[in-house]
């Protein structure tokens, strides 16, 4: 199939998953072209794992010390921008594929192409735990933000609904380097004021942090080992390094908890989903949750000796099935992959 494969790359949670399925769906033949919107391309490490690909402006969320600013995402948005980018694509695919990416969405609810919504966000057309702003907000997302015919949906529990486990990098699951034999901090942390992340891990003077951000160059700063970002790498720190702060997407703390981290995180304040995933990480037991990054916050944190491992099976191969035939109903395979 000839297939348009859209990407939010607002967050490294969608590229991270999207790199996985992608290379699967290439090797079995298919045709892909990646679709990313939300973020500048050159921001994107190890891009040519995507190619071809076509770039979009979309929508990308505007933040502020941690916060999403609500108003100002809706007054920043390009409403005549978004449309041209619709209508500039070719209607020359089968089928698209979305991993919470909105101009492929709207491309395909036009030209009444099939949709799949591949992605943890499409588990809110389940039925969930979820909190009251959730509960309403989860109408727009992603009902209205990129609404599709069918959802492959996934979380770190299937609360009896067809839901995968995580889908995890090959890396992660076949790795061959022995995991967890350092004793540094992997910060990953791309929502927060850098800055104020970077002062406030400097106090820790008795600990060393290995902080992936937007850097040319790796360098350091007091205790704190500034790197910048590359899929391969860090997925190698991920792996050997026992600890791990975060916000509360869903990829990284899926694939910390496969390795059998100690985790903390902290969701995004008013992004939905990540206050959602931070409320069932920690009544799953998998990860410590805060509101702040702050000194106290830390050391209380690094005390508990809080490692939880879970080793979810691979979803892949079905996920595969479900796209190639989205007309069956896997319910009892799914179900099968949580036993």
């Amino acid at each position: 199939m000839k297939i348009l494969y859209g990407i939010n790359a607002t967050g490294n949670g969608h590229l991270s998953r999207a790199r996985v399925i992608i290379s699967e769906l290439k090797q079995r033949g298919h045709d892909i072209t990646t679709l990313f919107s939300g973020n500048d391309k050159n921001e994107i490490f190890d891009i040519d794992d995507f190619k071809p690909f076509i770039e979009k402006k979309g929508f990308t969320f505007q933040k502020k010390k941690g916060k999403i600013k609500l108003i100002k995402t809706l007054f920043n948005a390009d409403l005549i921008q978004f449309r041209k980018d619709i209508n500039s694509l070719k209607n020359n695919y089968d089928m698209v594929l979305t991993d919470f990416e909105p101009v492929s969405a709207y491309f395909a609810r036009k030209r009444r192409l099939p949709i799949i919504g591949l992605g943890h966000q499409y588990s809110f057309y389940k039925k969930l735990p979820i909190t009251l702003k959730m509960r309403l907000l989860r109408i727009f997302f992603p009902y209205v933000y990129t609404p599709v015919n069918k959802v492959i949906a996934s979380h770190f529990y299937h609360f009896n609904q067809d839901i995968l486990p995580p889908f995890l990098a090959k890396k992660i699951r076949k790795n061959t380097v022995p995991s967890n034999t350092h004793n540094n901090i992997l910060v990953y942390t791309p929502w927060e004021d850098f800055n104020n992340m970077v002062g406030t891990l400097n106090k820790l003077k008795n600990r060393n942090f290995i902080y992936y951000y937007n850097v040319k160059q790796k360098h350091k700063i007091e205790n704190v080992i500034i790197k910048p970002f590359s899929e391969e790498n860090f997925k190698l720190d991920l792996i050997k390094n026992k600890y791990l702060i975060t916000n509360a997407g869903f990829q990284l703390p899926a694939e910390a908890i496969f390795i059998g981290k100690q985790i903390l995180c902290k969701p995004l304040n008013g992004q939905p989903e990540q206050e959602h995933n931070g409320e069932i990480l920690k009544n799953l037991g998998y990860a410590t949750l805060c509101n702040n990054f702050c000194l106290n916050t830390i050391e209380s944190w690094l005390k508990s000796n809080s490692f939880v491992q879970k080793k979810f099976l691979d979803p892949l191969p079905l996920m595969i099935k479900m796209i190639e035939n989205s007309d069956r109903d896997f319910s009892e395979e799914i179900l099968k992959l949580w036993d």
